[in-house]
């Protein structure tokens, strides 16, 4: 049996919980009530991803958002214990099934990769992957920003995915940049971004560095996005072959990355189909898990959450040389938002 899961307030004992002692003095923390965040990392609203909400009022001071009390929640043993027990999340509903894992690997001291889930009151659907990268401390706080302001997003306007997709990379840029300039020993920061937002049927994403999105249809593994680096440059030009990518110098030479004064994020948008599995997989996967291997994991007849774990297995089996991390979504059901 699974020992009880804490939440921040218990965790914090703060007492600003609906119900709370001190609940009616100063109020009620926004963690305790953010429902966008419900049973994530098997908490109570946003009970444990608390670093994710703006407004949140700890240890006597009122925080802003997370790039603005990143310091403060990096520094909290709640926020080090969670990083530390959770490594996984599932939905189950009737139009599709979703699992995201992630692990640090065989070799890295430090997991930089960072997932997020998130659904909207319309019962649209965000997820995402980024890779952090510059460092230990400099990777975990680059995607940990992203996390923040993928996790903030209101709801986005039909007809307006794209443009707000592209927007949201360009502005991470912005803050990621600036972040660096104001403390030099995060200088060099940045992560990668794949994130894919489900409405209608339809799969809208937007795509910067080496993170890598691709669609199960029908037996075929369909590449939907392409690698920003040097490796997808010279496998193009026949100089390399994909079993040789995995050794390769050029696999980490990104052509882009948040925080890096990028040019300009790829978007797109892709119509789905009833029993497409999407996978959405930093480059500590991809980079191992050739793509036959994937889709024999994928085509099993049995629980996404065992394929997914499957998967995991095989990356460390073939050496684990860097973080891994995916997020499988199953469409069970094409309908309507």
């Amino acid at each position: 049996m699974n020992p009880q899961k804490l939440n921040c307030w218990e965790y914090k004992k703060c007492g600003r919980e609906p119900g709370g002692s001190k609940a009616d003095q100063d109020g009620v923390c926004p963690a305790a009530i953010q429902k966008t965040f419900d049973s994530f990392n098997h908490g109570i609203n946003a009970g444990r991803t608390c670093w994710l909400v703006a407004g949140t009022f700890c240890d006597g001071q009122l925080s802003g958002t997370f790039a603005e009390k990143i310091d403060t929640c990096r520094n909290c043993d709640f926020y080090k214990k969670i990083q530390a027990d959770e490594h996984s999340f599932s939905i189950e509903e009737e139009n599709i099934n979703l699992y995201a894992a992630t692990h640090i690997g065989l070799v890295r001291k430090a997991n930089e990769d960072r997932y997020l889930v998130k659904k909207f009151t319309d019962d649209s659907l965000l997820f995402a992957v980024a890779d952090g990268m510059g460092g230990q401390a400099a990777g975990d706080q680059a995607a940990e920003i992203l996390r923040g302001r993928l996790a903030n997003m209101p709801l986005i306007p039909a007809g307006k995915e794209a443009e707000t997709l592209s927007n949201l990379a360009k502005e991470t840029d912005r803050i990621l940049i600036e972040t660096g300039e104001r403390q030099k020993e995060l200088e060099g920061l940045g992560t990668t971004l794949l994130c894919v937002f489900l409405r209608d049927g339809r799969a809208h994403w937007v795509h910067v560095g080496d993170s890598r999105f691709s669609i199960l249809r029908r037996g075929e593994l369909l590449q939907i996005t392409q690698d920003q680096n040097l490796a997808r440059y010279l496998l193009e030009e026949g100089e390399i072959t994909p079993e040789e990518v995995p050794e390769h110098y050029s696999r980490n030479i990104l052509d882009q990355a948040l925080g890096n004064a990028m040019e300009e994020p790829e978007t797109g948008a892709e119509l789905l189909e009833t029993h497409d599995i999407l996978l959405l997989s930093t480059d500590g996967f991809h980079n191992l898990v050739l793509p036959d291997a994937i889709i024999s994991e994928l085509q099993r007849k049995i629980d996404l959450k065992t394929r997914a774990t499957s998967l995991v297995k095989l990356a460390l089996k073939r050496g684990g040389t860097d973080n891994i991390t995916i997020v499988m979504a199953e469409i069970c059901d094409i309908r309507d938002s």
